[in-house]
């Protein structure tokens, strides 16, 4: 049988490919199917990302906007559609001439690990790549397209680049003539993406089966298991795993069986009901070939050395964090170290990569370390990273050192919070005195280490979203990256979702496809938007999401925190010493542009304002008159007084302009490190180990 594989777009810069694919291609290979793969993200980004095809979509836009502001009386649509293309012409059009060097950047490692070079033309290469997917209203960062929504009609006008190139890249599959379009979706955000392909292809090749499977399946935004609207377009699901069951399915189609007795499965039954198979996990990971490479294009994924994705285990050893879904908690098994060992010389030797991202739900110590040990003795020159949890074995000095020596480089450590009482409603395992220990070894021998967290979780105060924060902030000397993953989203197939009332809250749908909760004593949960801001420009998950940490972890710790957001947009105004803030100095920051607009849509006089671009997060932010005069005076350093001063504003009036805008990373401080302090709560356990 043919099959093609496809990897819609995740909303993620193609740096690597999705394990997914080479992993079905070699099940596949090995069952005698032929397969031909398309990272469909991939190509995209190929045939969008150009600077001479991202200026025309720029111009259109000024285009479009320039009628709707010329329209006498808009009407509310009108007006939401001239406020949104405002939104992204904040992103100034001179970045766009910058667009092919990015690229070009991006594939040279002299360049990519010079800090100065790498943020400016890493942003361009995202705010670029952000306009690529929302220039259409339908762009999936516009996010009008949820539901049923996602199959309707395109809303005429501007162009969709993502939508035209699969109309070309599906048109050259059918090419081909596949018997099977397999669809793997391991994000939620390649549902929306995947959808529309798969509606293409259908309705060129009514005949072609088109499955849709991946880690992403349940979807809250597009519920694709239970809903049988989806089924217009797609002939069946696969829940679960695939290795095993993939096979047969293909097999069936082949030989004319019924393909319904595949486990694993979903279809529309005759009745119009979803029918349903036992969905299995694969018993034996050690039966199931290396990843197959052979059907992707490595050439085009953005960086300098390619990166190979690989995993030793399938669900979690812990198996406990009550937010995490449970498609990744149950059903823990292992695949042999040496055999993980062996699927590493396998890509080697087909593609030569050497640089390996562990890509379990959460790889456990003693993998770890049995994979550096068969490195080590076999002399491979390979160099890895892996997702973790603090655990006593990382405070184990033996353990760190032959993790080192056996070519891991980087590990990514679940932290999720740096409260105990928030961890322990989490459920998570953490002890927070093993964090300093493991850190402290961690540099010691060269193996450089992130963390990913998020604020929100039920239960948790304000002041412990900003411990959080701090106790990751004050120990940068030994952290590399911190991965702050936004405010809490709650998924339906969780032990929170399960248990609501013993976490005293309600779950209710707050919009199509997105779900919240409330407590059940009637009090609202505290406001996350602020906070998320300030740790969203100061994180650095958009560096994680593009796995830029494997390439960065063999440079200066000084050449690591001057690609941070921490470092970039600097401290908040609670950190700073009391004693010396009013004699602090304050700067714009070179990642703000303004632009100016001469029709508000959102005002019935209609009178002009101001839209701040942020370059390194892409969020645009509406400015008033003050806060336009604010970043005018800061082109050049000055204080609260001096501000005040230049701008002949109220001293009240300044310090709140001036709080909002560094917490948004448009203003930083100026500030000596000794008079940067963190909550005390988030610094004592590194004082216990210091003084120990």
């Amino acid at each position: 049988m043919r099959v093609a594989l496809i990897h819609p777009p995740d909303a993620i810069i193609p740096i690597v490919p999705c394990s997914s694919i080479p992993v079905l291609t070699a099940v596949l290979h090995a069952a005698g199917h032929t397969v031909k793969a398309y990272d469909a993200g991939q190509i995209v980004a190929r045939e969008t990302l150009q600077t001479d095809k991202v200026e025309h979509w720029y111009d259109l836009m000024e285009a479009a906007a320039a009628d709707l502001e010329a329209v006498g009386s808009r009407d509310a649509e009108q007006n939401a559609e001239l406020r949104r293309l405002q939104r992204l012409l904040a992103m100034p059009r001179s970045m766009i001439t910058e667009l092919d060097d990015a690229i070009a950047m991006m594939r040279d490692m002299d360049r990519f690990s010079n800090p100065a070079i790498f943020n400016r033309k890493f942003d361009v290469l995202r705010a670029c790549f952000q306009l690529v997917y929302s220039l259409n209203p339908d762009g999936y960062f516009n996010m009008r397209r949820v539901g049923h929504d996602v199959l309707g009609s395109p809303t005429p006008g501007l162009p969709d680049p993502p939508m035209e190139v699969f109309e070309r890249l599906v048109d050259r599959i059918l090419a081909d003539r596949p018997d099977i379009v397999g669809l793997t979706v391991p994000f939620d955000s390649a549902i929306f993406f995947a959808l529309k392909i798969a509606q293409m292809v259908k309705a060129r090749a009514p005949h072609v089966v088109v499955i849709m499977g991946g880690s992403a399946i349940e979807s809250n935004s597009y519920p694709v298991m239970t809903d049988p609207f989806y089924f217009t377009v797609l002939d069946y699901v696969m829940i679960g795993e695939g290795e095993v069951q993939f096979p047969r399915f293909v097999d069936a189609i082949a030989s004319g069986s019924d393909p319904r007795e595949v486990n694993n499965l979903r279809w529309l039954a005759e009745d119009g009901t979803i029918g349903k198979t036992e969905m299995l996990l694969v018993t034996d990971l050690n039966a199931v070939p290396a990843p197959d490479f052979s059907a992707l294009d490595y050439d085009n994924y953005m960086l300098p050395n390619s990166l190979g994705t690989l995993q030793t285990s399938r669900g979690c050893y812990y198996g406990k964090c009550t937010f995490c879904s449970e498609l990744f908690r149950k059903g823990f098994r292992i695949r042999r170290p040496d055999l993980v060992v062996d699927d590493m010389v396998a890509i080697y030797e087909q593609t030569g990569i050497r640089h390996f991202h562990v890509w379990d739900s959460l790889a456990p110590p003693k993998t770890l370390k049995k994979i550096a040990l068969e490195v080590k003795a076999r002399n491979l020159p390979f160099v890895w990273m892996a997702e973790t949890k603090f655990e006593r074995p990382y405070r184990e000095e033996e353990t760190i050192r032959i993790l080192a020596e056996g070519g891991c480089r980087f590990l990514q450590f679940g932290f999720e919070s740096g409260s105990s009482r928030v961890l322990d409603l989490i459920d998570k395992g953490n002890d927070l005195d093993d964090v300093d220990q493991t850190l402290a070894h961690m540099k010691k021998y060269g193996i450089r280490a992130g963390v990913t967290w998020f604020i929100g979780f039920p239960g948790e105060t304000e002041h412990e979203a900003d411990v959080s924060y701090d106790f990751i902030a004050s120990r940068r000397d030994r952290l590399m990256f911190s991965g702050y993953a936004r405010a809490f989203s709650l998924g339906t197939d969780t032990i929170l979702y399960e248990q609501q009332e013993r976490f005293g809250i309600e779950a209710f749908m707050k919009s199509e496809g997105v779900l919240d909760f409330r407590y059940r004593d009637g009090t609202e949960h505290w406001d996350t938007e602020e906070r998320n801001h300030a740790f969203w420009v100061r994180g650095d998950f958009y560096l994680i999401m593009n796995s830029i940490h494997l390439h960065y972890s063999t440079l200066s710790q000084e050449a690591i925190m001057a690609v941070t957001g921490q470092e970039r947009c600097g401290p908040l105004i609670r950190h700073i010493n009391p004693d010396v803030l009013e004699r602090t100095p304050f700067v714009r920051t070179p990642e703000v542009s303004v632009r100016h607009f001469r029709v508000n849509p959102q005002s019935a006089a209609g009178e002009g304002y101001a839209i701040a671009f942020h370059s390194l997060t892409g969020f645009s932010f509406d400015l008033d008159a003050d806060g336009v005069r604010l970043l005018e005076v800061l082109d050049t350093p000055r204080t609260y007084a001096q501000i005040v001063t230049a701008t002949g504003f109220a001293p009240e009036r300044i310090h709140r302009l001036v709080d909002l805008a560094v917490n948004r990373g448009m203003v930083r401080a100026i500030v000596e490190v000794h008079d940067i302090h963190y909550l005390p709560e988030a610094d004592l356990a590194a004082k216990v180990l210091a003084s120990s």
